[in-house]
C-alpha cells in the first residue's frame, strides 16, 4: 500500500493569522474545505473510513498507523483509496454532460427532449476574461446590487445581471471574492442560491439558453440535475452501461484538462 505522512495544526487562535504565516509555502490561493468522516469496525486492525468532500468524490479508505507515536512527530500510515462511483453534483464529477444533468440520477441513456440534443450540438466558449468566483441565484426582483452588496461584504464586485432592453433583474448575479460558504445568506428572508462559477469549474459546461444549465422549474419542462438546488438522487440500481459511460465521460474530462 502507499504510504502518506500527516501534519496536523490545530487552530486555537485567529484562522487569517495562521494562513498568514504559511501562505509563502504555499503553490497556490488559500482554500478552505468542508470533510466530513464515517468510521467503521475493522476486524483486521486497520481503520475504514468513508469521507466525503465538499465538491469532490466521496471515497472509501482504508488505512493502518501507529498512533503511540509522540505527537511532537509526524505518523507514518499506509492507505488504500476506492473511489465511490455515485456524486450528488456535477461539481464533484467535474464535468458537465447535458443527457446526463437531464436525469434525476444520472443514469439516463436517451436524450427525453429536445433541448438535451439542442445542447449536445451547441457551441459554447465561456469568456475568457470572467473573473468571477460564484454564482447567485433565487435573487428576488426586488434585490439591487446595494442590497447584495451589504449581504456579501466580503466581495471585491458583484454583477447582478439585467434584461438589456427593460433592465429589470434576471434573478442571479456572479460574484467576485471569498465569502463564507458554510453561511445561509437571505434577502428579506428569502433563501439566495450560491454555487460554482460552473463555467469555470465544470468541463463540456452548456449554458440553459443552449438547452443545459442547472435546476430550474418542473413546470418549464427542461429540469436539469447536478446543482446544489437539484442534486441527483442515489440510483437504485447501476448496469455495466451505465457505469461504462461514466467512465467514458470522465476519460473525456481528463483529456481536456
Amino acid at each position: 500500500m502507499p504510504r502518506n505522512i500527516e501534519i496536523k495544526a490545530r487552530i486555537d487562535s485567529n484562522l487569517n493569522d495562521l494562513i498568514e504565516r504559511v501562505r509563502p509555502f504555499a503553490d497556490g490561493p488559500p482554500r478552505q474545505l468542508t470533510q466530513s468522516d464515517t468510521f467503521f469496525n475493522c476486524p483486521t486492525g486497520g481503520r475504514l473510513k468513508l469521507r466525503v468532500e465538499q465538491d469532490s468524490p466521496a471515497q472509501l479508505i482504508y488505512y493502518e498507523r501507529n498512533d503511540t507515536a509522540s505527537l511532537s512527530t509526524p505518523k507514518l500510515s499506509t492507505y488504500s483509496i476506492a473511489p465511490i462511483m455515485y456524486r450528488k453534483t456535477c461539481f464533484q464529477w467535474g464535468f458537465y454532460d447535458p443527457q446526463m444533468a437531464g436525469s434525476i440520477d444520472g443514469t439516463d441513456l436517451i436524450p427525453h427532449d429536445r433541448a438535451i440534443i439542442r445542447a449536445y450540438k451547441s457551441k459554447y466558449k465561456p469568456p475568457n476574461n470572467f473573473s468571477s468566483t460564484l454564482f447567485i441565484g433565487h435573487i428576488p426582483p426586488s434585490c439591487t446590487e446595494d442590497d447584495l452588496k451589504q449581504i456579501f461584504p466580503t466581495a471585491t464586485h458583484i454583477d447582478l445581471i439585467r434584461d438589456i432592453v427593460t433592465r429589470e433583474s434576471k434573478g442571479y448575479a456572479f460574484l467576485t471574492g471569498q465569502i463564507d460558504r458554510k453561511k445561509e445568506y437571505k434577502f428579506n428572508g428569502h433563501l439566495l442560491l450560491i454555487e460554482d462559477v460552473a463555467s469555470k469549474k465544470l468541463s463540456g459546461w452548456k449554458p440553459r439558453r443552449c438547452g443545459g444549465g442547472l435546476g430550474g422549474k418542473k413546470e418549464s419542462g427542461q429540469l436539469r440535475f447536478g446543482g446544489s438546488q437539484r442534486s441527483f438522487k442515489q440510483p437504485y440500481y447501476l448496469n455495466e452501461n451505465i457505469k461504462q459511460r461514466w467512465k467514458y465521460l470522465e476519460k473525456q474530462c481528463d483529456k481536456k484538462q
